[in-house]
């Protein structure tokens, strides 16, 4: 076999890779740029590593067939050197294309969601390692066995060997030099990435710890990272989904906060006041005035009801079930008649929901100077009477409404309260309120309330039964809804 030109042989080498380059643009629209954008690094270096071996393989054949260069030995070399050029081109290009994904998506065309198979970093790094690790190995030792078979050609003494031993350890720095600036570029390369994920990353997670949920993380690989990406991305869409709940919630509030009374009645002989705490944003306790629809008439109804449950559900419930027992109220006819149909249609719509609705019900009558009363289910009132100073509790015989459609209602009587009497009605959200032991409000601390505040006026003992209620069950969320009217006997 002749000696080939240094310039032949090049010319055999450049000619197929300047084919592969030439093809390259094609293939990458064709493979690369169809794929799915995390699919297309992977693409890309798939492509390239396969043109640097198609070139690689092809010059080989070249110096087989027309300068009969020996295919195990020299052509294994060639084709070896290039295949090592064509990993870590293809790496490199890879991870450009990966880093115009990024950029894309950047710019809107973007997915959002978690991968649906995750590749970790740990396993793409160990793999270009180990390749690495093994063409290292592979050159030095073709490096090697060149000059082990060039020195067996030598007379070999003792100046010929130090010559020898500095040739084969250039060439072996010499490899070692290339490697290290390929993989340094690679690792650069990696960095900036990793650089722009991170950035992203930060960037939506400060604007979502601001309250900003206007922006998502581009899913844009398929390791940790973006996993990372699409979970922060399932994060935001629950955090907006609790936003607008928020803000639903904020209205139905605004909504039912509007449905209760603006001020209390004028009364001959009475001072009223009510208030409702809802122990979320919505709840399903409610009172309400109710004035008579006939001219002349002067009698007004009193409602205290409690949904059973909380929230939203509650408050829907509540909504219809005071619109029915104030369509009633106001309509003539009895007080045990209004609540009848009031419980008869409010069956009718909630009767297979479970729910249901206590109520303490009465009318007063100021001509009369007396009360008419129904307690379907709800915590008995209590009349104050500070003169003797005793109690008196308005129980009930009648069930919820919402239980069964054909219950006939019991109308109850008693007199109005006399001057400095206080009729409390509260509900259960008042005497069952848990302080941090778990020890009820209860009935006794009630009684010392209305004792020591007898000679205020409603408004004020209502503050003061819902500042001792709030005070020990403690800062946090209560429990359950708190409902308190008070009406007190004043002189006409």
């Amino acid at each position: 076999m002749a000696q080939l030109p240094v310039w032949e042989l090049g010319l055999v080498i450049f000619i197929p890779l300047a084919a592969a380059w030439a093809v390259r643009p094609m293939l990458e629209q064709r493979m690369v740029e169809t794929a799915r954008p995390r699919r297309q690094p992977l693409r890309q270096f798939q492509m390239d590593l396969g043109l640097f071996l198609a070139a690689g393989f092809v010059s080989a054949l070249v110096l087989l067939a027309v300068f009969s260069f020996p295919l195990a030995r020299s052509g294994m070399k060639l084709v070896l050197g290039i295949f090592t050029i064509g990993l870590f081109a293809g790496l490199d290009m890879a991870l450009a294309r990966e880093r115009q994904v990024i950029r894309n998506a950047l710019a809107g065309n973007a997915a959002y969601d978690p991968p649906a198979r995750l590749i970790p970093m740990t396993r793409k790094f160990s793999l270009i390692a180990v390749l690495i690790l093994i063409l290292s190995t592979a050159i030095i030792i073709l490096v090697l066995i060149r000059d082990i078979g060039w020195l067996a050609t030598q007379d070999l003494n003792l100046g010929t060997l130090d010559i020898i031993g500095r040739v084969v350890l250039v060439e072996i720095l010499f490899v070692m030099g290339f490697l290290t600036i390929m993989v340094t570029n690679l690792v650069i390369s990696y960095a900036r990435n990793m650089r722009i994920l991170f950035n992203t990353q930060t960037t939506v997670l400060e604007n979502v710890s601001r309250g900003d949920l206007s922006r998502k993380v581009p899913v844009t690989t398929s390791d940790e990272m973006g996993v990372i990406a699409g979970y922060t991305n399932t994060m935001i869409n629950r955090l907006r989904e609790g936003v607008r709940m928020r803000e639903g919630l904020l209205i139905a509030q605004e909504v039912q906060q509007h449905f209760l009374p603006k001020a209390a009645p004028d009364m001959p002989g009475l001072d009223i006041a009510g208030a409702s705490l809802f122990s979320d944003e919505t709840g399903g306790d409610f009172y309400d005035f109710i004035g008579c629809d006939l001219d002349g008439c002067g009698r007004l109804a009193v409602a205290v009801g409690d949904v059973s449950g909380h929230g939203i559900g509650a408050a829907l419930l509540m909504t219809a079930g005071r619109a029915v027992i104030r369509q009633n109220a106001a309509t003539p006819g009895s007080a045990a008649e209004s609540i009848r149909r009031a419980n008869l249609h409010l069956t009718r719509d909630i009767g297979e929901t479970g729910r249901f609705m206590t109520l303490f019900f009465m009318v007063i009558d100021p001509l009369e100077e007396n009360i008419t009363w129904i307690n379907a289910g709800q915590q008995p009132p209590v009349l104050y009477d500070p003169a003797t100073d005793a109690f008196t509790d308005f129980k009930g015989r009648d069930i919820p409404l919402g239980v069964e459609p054909e219950w006939e209602y019991h109308e109850e009587v008693m007199k109005q309260p006399a001057p400095g009497q206080i009729l409390l009605i509260t509900t259960d959200g008042v005497w069952e309120a848990h302080d941090a032991k778990g020890e009820m409000f209860g009935r006794e601390r009630l009684q010392d309330i209305l004792r020591e505040n007898r000679d205020r006026s409603a408004q004020d003992i209502l503050q003061a039964v819902s500042d001792r209620v709030l005070e020990f069950s403690g800062p946090g969320k209560r429990e359950d809804d708190l409902t308190v009217v008070v009406v007190k006997g004043v002189a006409r």
